[in-house]
């Protein structure tokens, strides 16, 4: 059976240069992130409108623990010399397009954005920008159970 190739040169990329590194892939490990995805989606909604910036946070770190577990089932796993960049990239070069997955970086970049705010340009989360959040994380989640199916999306050596 052929290998997942999309984006293959970067994955190589980011294990050349320590970002990423093999591991066994562990199905129980890969469950784990998921349901912790969804529990963090269901504390988003639940806090949404109390604490927009944490609801943000929990939607941001939902994707990203989705996108890990994408990664962990492919026997991959980001190092912390590559940390969240590491998992944005190799998420985009494999699944482009894919939704819920494409929001990564954006939530990342806005995450940051609330967590280390400009005193010059103080930009407010908002519900409206909360509810996007969740609902690509959800579409993160989605996307992640189907894509695991896939028979291709095994090891990625």
């Amino acid at each position: 059976m052929a290998r997942w190739n999309k984006g293959s040169e970067v994955i190589e990329r980011l294990l050349d240069d320590r970002h990423l590194e093999e591991v066994p892939a562990d199905a129980e490990t890969v469950e784990r992130l998921i349901a912790t995805a969804r529990r963090h989606i269901a504390s988003a909604t639940t806090n949404a409108d109390s604490d927009p910036e944490g609801a943000l946070a929990l939607a941001y770190d939902a994707a990203r623990k989705t996108a890990t577990a994408l990664l962990g089932h492919q026997g991959l796993r980001p190092t912390s010399a590559g940390g969240h960049i590491a998992v944005v990239e190799a998420i985009n070069a494999q699944f482009p397009g894919v939704e819920g997955l494409k929001s990564i970086d954006r939530l990342r970049r806005r995450r940051n954005q609330a967590e280390y705010p400009d005193p010059r340009d103080y930009d407010p989360v908002t519900k409206d920008e909360v509810d996007d959040a969740i609902a690509a994380a959800s579409a993160c989640v989605d996307a992640a159970e189907k894509l695991r199916d896939v028979p291709q999306l095994g090891l990625f050596r």
